[in-house]
């Protein structure tokens, strides 16, 4: 018989390796890419020192003349506190009580619980990549009953979303339905009753201003990892703006390649919307070159500039595109996923309102870049065809 006992050594024992395995590997290629780990660890921080040049005891002298001076390595003093991610999974005591003498059901009952929980872990980290750290999900265009987003690939149906209105909570609401077409989207409540707005902003359910710092932030915020980019030049990662006369081609690319391995930066992975990867192609097939490819670590076939691979993601709009050295960032955690659990080892809690119950899947965990100066991000690049 299916207790709530052997329900919970299930979770531990064979889902709970399984489905971090999954989110670690298959969340998007730039997650795979980057490296995790568990040091510099302070308390609820993560502290991290980065080079900002090179040891100055460095001299050509005469045969007599005095050794170099011992010069320590300047050094940035990053800090940054440890994001707390969580992913509940629910399960009724109807559903518990229905499948407790069949071991089948029972097993059907938690894998689809499972498989939605790693879809969503899987669909929020990859948006968090891409981001700021704020959470931002889209701003909103309201006209009568209907509201449009400006991105729709962070919404998805199901998510619990906030709006604010200039930084005050107006409310929440469950996403229905995205369109990806016309950017309308649908919620479980009235836009008149939600008094939403042209302005508003939407964020994901009580994580406004704690996700992830992820690429948008390193390139955009002001202050980073509790340095001010404006006192420190190597925190500012490069930005191009192109011209409606440039072309994603490789010439394009390897001007960029190049401008960052004259100051110490050696490319490893260039990640752009789908539309320019589309672009690159078509350009090396009216040259008549030929077009290499590479396996990535999670399985991903993607094309290649010279061996540098080329990733497209949905995260990114058209006409953008990141020049990253993956080396340069970390993941740094204090463990892997975890199911939290109680003094007593328990993970499955009943719903003080409700007649369910739920375990939550927890990680401690933000993502560092040592080198912002070794970034760059391109934007306005044309996203249509110009002919030679």
């Amino acid at each position: 018989m299916i207790t709530l006992s052997s329900a919970e050594n299930v979770l531990k024992d064979v889902y709970l390796g399984v489905i971090a395995d999954q989110i670690n590997t298959k969340t998007n290629p730039l997650f795979s890419k980057i490296k995790r780990s568990t040091r510099n660890i302070v308390g609820k921080e993560v502290r991290v020192v980065a080079p900002v040049g090179i040891n100055g005891g460095i001299m050509a002298g005469e045969e007599t003349s005095d050794l170099p001076e011992g010069v320590l390595t300047p050094y940035l003093s990053f800090t940054a506190p440890l994001k707390n991610l969580y992913g509940r999974f629910e399960i009724s005591d109807k559903a518990v009580r229905c499948s407790s003498t069949d071991v089948n059901s029972f097993v059907n009952l938690l894998q689809d619980g499972m498989d939605s929980l790693l879809k969503a872990s899987i669909f929020n980290l990859s948006r968090m990549i891409y981001g700021d750290g704020t959470g931002l999900l889209a701003n909103l265009t309201v006209s009568g009953e209907e509201a449009k987003v400006d991105n729709t690939e962070a919404v998805a149906p199901g998510m619990i979303v906030d709006f604010y209105n200039e930084g005050t909570l107006k409310g929440n609401a469950t996403v229905v339905s995205v369109d990806k077409k016309t950017k309308v989207v649908t919620f479980d409540k009235k836009v008149s009753t939600l008094t939403l707005e042209t302005g508003n902003t939407m964020y994901l359910h009580n994580s406004k201003d704690n996700e992830i710092i992820g690429l948008k932030g390193i390139v955009n915020n002001e202050e980073l990892y509790g340095v001010k980019k404006a006192d420190q030049p190597i925190m500012n990662a490069k930005k191009y703006a192109s011209q409606t006369t440039s072309a994603f081609d490789e010439e394009y690319v390897q001007s960029i390649i190049d401008d960052l391995e004259m100051d110490g930066t050696i490319v490893n992975f260039i990640n752009c919307s789908y539309d320019l990867k589309r672009l690159y192609q078509k350009y090396m097939t009216i040259y008549k070159k030929n077009i290499e490819y590479t396996t990535l670590e999670d399985g991903t076939k993607v094309i290649t500039h010279l061996g540098t691979p080329i990733v497209p993601t949905n995260h990114l709009a058209g006409g953008e595109c990141y020049f990253l050295n993956t080396d340069d960032f970390a993941f740094y955690e204090l463990g892997d996923w975890k199911w939290l659990e109680d003094e007593s080892g328990r993970i499955l809690k009943q719903h003080p309102t409700k007649p369910a119950y739920s375990a939550t899947l927890v990680k401690y965990t933000e993502l560092l870049c040592q080198k912002p100066s070794g970034v760059a991000y391109c934007n306005g690049i044309p996203t249509t065809i110009l002919e030679p």
